[in-house]
């Protein structure tokens, strides 16, 4: 009895971060090549991740991380035990858990009203998690850059607009994708992980 109990509970640990991986590295392969230190024009993996802390809650971070951390190994030809990359994936999963936060904290999070998502909220969201990011990596690459760790030069009304627009771009895409079939999908065929609020 013990070895079911203990079967299940790893079972409804696992699924979400399962799930979390999955959903982030699907949307890596989608959107393509990333351009760390430019932007780009869209960045659906911001989305993903918006989209499953919103659905399993923080306790996906690490999911988040670890397939954000693959996916630049398997798409980007980036070293996987590289520790600006490892930076980088870092601070990109911090903006999504700061916007999510901000909005509890201000009481402005109810995403979900009843089985259906609400858009004006997730609007906000979107554009929130983008200006986080967006900070977040300014202040990650400019660190990075000033430092001699990379051959590179940072523009900064370039990379605040690039960022900024391929942010927005990519959570508002993903998050109005789970809206109409993500979380239909995961309400119907795994109602237990699902969040009710």
């Amino acid at each position: 009895m013990q070895e079911n109990i203990t079967k299940g509970s790893l079972l409804e640990v696992l699924q979400p971060q399962t799930i979390t991986f999955l959903i982030v590295v699907l949307c890596y392969f989608i959107n393509g090549p990333a351009y760390p230190f430019e932007g780009n024009l869209i960045w659906l993996p911001l989305g993903a991740m918006s989209l499953c802390f919103l659905l399993f809650g923080f306790r996906v971070a690490l999911a988040a991380i670890f397939a954000s951390q693959c996916s630049e190994f398997w798409f980007n030809s980036q070293p996987f035990f590289d520790q600006l990359t490892l930076a980088m994936t870092i601070s990109g999963t911090l903006g999504p858990i700061l916007a999510i936060a901000s909005m509890r904290f201000f009481k402005l999070s109810n995403f979900f009203d009843g089985e259906k998502l609400v858009f004006h909220h997730l609007i906000f969201l979107a554009i929130l998690t983008a200006l986080f990011n967006t900070l977040i990596a300014f202040f990650v690459s400019s660190y990075i850059v000033s430092n001699g760790q990379a051959n590179e030069v940072i523009h900064a009304t370039d990379f605040l607009r690039n960022y900024l627009m391929g942010d927005i771009l990519g959570c508002l895409l993903v998050l109005f994708f789970a809206a109409l079939v993500v979380v239909p999908f995961i309400k119907y065929f795994f109602p237990r992980i699902a969040p009710s609020e």
